[in-house]
């Protein structure tokens, strides 16, 4: 094999160079969307940042709507939001829980809050569609767990289930800027577990 060939099956592999690269140009893009936000991000900056070189940068990522949205999915992917605690409500916790945590991060408040203003609407569309479909295919764990379980009725929309439970948390957090508490989550988990079983909820908070 060529030393260009071996350069390259290097960065191919997982760990290796190529992987380094992007998670540096990933934590750079993210400490700088804290401090300028998505308006102010220049990927020439992000590289330098990251002290790699800008046509590094440009390959793989050739605008900065596509590091964002690269950077949006896999801080994302990193979450679990099919944990089992053994219950409706708690699975709908933890859920709530690990939503709650990575909105309040600086830079996935930017990102998110670009995607729902429309900044990003064209152009990161499918990257917004990606992440909508792989969060609702994981989070469908939760339906089928408190199916086998017998909460919830077999066929129950999971899709359903997680808009309800986790459109108030979006609401507060991206929306009208307010926080949202432990005591806020319980009660999300608990309405939406009720709605979902066709029991009555305890009113609107």
């Amino acid at each position: 094999m060529t030393v260009r060939g071996q350069d390259q099956e290097r960065s191919r592999r997982p760990g290796g160079r190529a992987a380094t690269v992007v998670a540096a140009v990933r934590q750079a893009a993210e400490e700088l969307l804290e401090e300028v936000g998505y308006e102010g991000l220049v990927l020439t900056e992000v590289a330098a940042r990251a002290r790699v070189n800008k046509t590094t940068v440009y390959r793989r990522w050739p605008s900065k709507v596509d590091l964002v949205t690269d950077l949006f999915l896999s801080r994302t992917a990193q979450q679990d939001v099919g944990r089992d605690t053994g219950s409706l409500v708690g699975d709908l916790t933890a859920l709530l829980q690990d939503v709650v945590c990575n909105v309040n991060s600086p830079a996935a408040r930017a990102v998110l809050s670009a995607l729902i203003g429309g900044v990003l609407d064209e152009e990161a569309r499918g990257a917004r569609e990606a992440f909508w479909a792989e969060r609702y295919r994981r989070g469908a764990a939760i339906t089928e767990r408190a199916a086998e379980r017998g909460e919830l009725p077999r066929g129950t929309d999971a899709r359903l289930l997680l808009e309800d439970a986790c459109s108030p948390v979006y609401y507060r957090l991206l929306i009208t800027g307010e926080t949202v508490t432990d005591a806020d989550i319980a009660l999300f988990a608990q309405r939406a577990a009720q709605r979902a079983q066709g029991l009555p909820g305890d009113g609107a908070r």
